[in-house]
């Protein structure tokens, strides 16, 4: 007999919550408030297996598909306010998973295109990665997050061997 639902917890859990949030149009400051509440707030939930599909494919394919309250919210909303700039996703990649699959250098190009240490010390706030408060360079930060990426890792192969 085949599953109806998916258990989700940890990141996938975050980042299904937060397409769901997304999906609403809130205020940019308002929507990450509330993603940042219910991904402390939850530990894990059960979702059925169709809206998990499409919410993974959007994610997938780097899109979220819209609902069409949603589409007509917006399209109101942009003859009446200016378009905000979005709020910085920490969980837009994983950075352990492009170090294990793709190596150092992917997951260097990939910190290279977060140009704010802010963001980059959000990343490493929100994926477990140990960093050193103190750092204010952007070169320095990205070296310090790659290194914490790699013993994060190592950490992990350890603990399964």
């Amino acid at each position: 007999m085949a599953r109806t639902t998916k258990q989700l917890s940890g990141g996938g859990k975050d980042k299904f919550l937060r397409g769901l949030i997304a999906e609403a149009k809130l205020p940019a400051q308002a929507a990450s408030n509330l993603a940042d509440a219910m991904c402390e707030a939850i530990a894990d939930i059960r979702v059925r297996r169709e809206a998990w599909d499409a919410k993974r494919q959007g994610i997938d394919a780097g899109v979220a598909e819209p609902s069409p309250a949603a589409v007509q919210t917006e399209a109101a909303s942009k003859d009446a306010t200016p378009t905000a700039t979005p709020a910085f996703d920490p969980y837009v990649f994983s950075a352990l998973a492009v170090l294990a699959k793709n190596g150092r250098a992917a997951l260097v190009e990939h910190l290279a295109a977060i140009d704010s240490v802010t963001d980059l010390k959000a990343l490493a706030k929100a994926q477990h990665l140990t960093l050193d408060a103190s750092l204010s360079e952007l070169q320095a930060v990205r070296t310090a997050l790659v290194t914490a990426t790699e013993a994060r890792l190592a950490e992990r192969r350890a603990a399964a061997s």
